[in-house]
């Protein structure tokens, strides 16, 4: 008949204690923790008259918290535009049209690879006699970007105790799509830009 050793064996309390002792003399602790926090542009670019140029500012991730390991750019953009289409020829017309504005991010070192949002109106249709015109109403848009970043030129950047500012601009033209006659568009647009950055760090 073979002895079995019960849960209280001192032998195996005794093996137990010793690889506490162990573990405590290699200096064995719980893996570093990691956390991560957010913070939105300081300088969030309102409505305005496009084209524009400005600049978004980020406060930058403090290392006295640990150590970046990534990254991640969020933007917000939006607008609106009011599309007038006239037709000068003696014919009449019809047709569509709408407004794209493009939102482009860059930073100071090239370093980034640049989100860009594209944002398309919604389309106005017409219908114009010899020498008509015809304005839209407001004509809005809006969409977002998220972009991931882990290499260690763009962390580095994005590393200290003060801001960074992130250069942004608009493009904005307008596509006619007519039929008949002869006819131009024109168009008065204001876009706005926000973003976040979230910072992933460990300790």
């Amino acid at each position: 008949m073979v002895a079995r050793r019960s849960e209280e064996d001192p032998f195996m309390q005794k093996r137990y204690g010793s690889f506490l002792l162990l573990a405590m003399s290699l200096g064995l602790s719980a893996p570093s923790q990691a956390g991560s926090i957010v913070y939105s542009t300081t300088t969030p670019i309102p409505l305005t008259l496009t084209d524009w140029t400005g600049s978004l500012s980020f406060p930058q991730f403090n290392p006295s918290l640990g150590t970046l390991v990534a990254l991640d750019l969020s933007l917000t953009g939006a607008f609106d535009t009011i599309i007038t289409v006239t037709n000068v020829s003696p014919s009449s017309s019809s047709g569509t049209a709408d407004t794209e504005v493009e939102f482009t991010v860059e930073d100071a070192g090239s370093y980034l690879i640049v989100p860009q949002i594209s944002l398309f109106s919604p389309t106005f249709a017409y219908s114009l006699p010899p020498g008509g015109n015809a304005t839209s109403g407001t004509l809005t848009a809006s969409g977002s970007s998220n972009d991931s970043y882990t290499t260690p030129a763009i962390l580095g950047e994005f590393t200290g105790t003060g801001n960074i500012l992130l250069p942004a601009s608009t493009f904005t033209q307008t596509m006619l799509r007519n039929t008949g006659g002869n006819t131009f568009a024109s168009q008065v647009s204001q876009a706005s830009l926000t973003g976040t950055v979230t910072y992933t760090y460990r300790d």
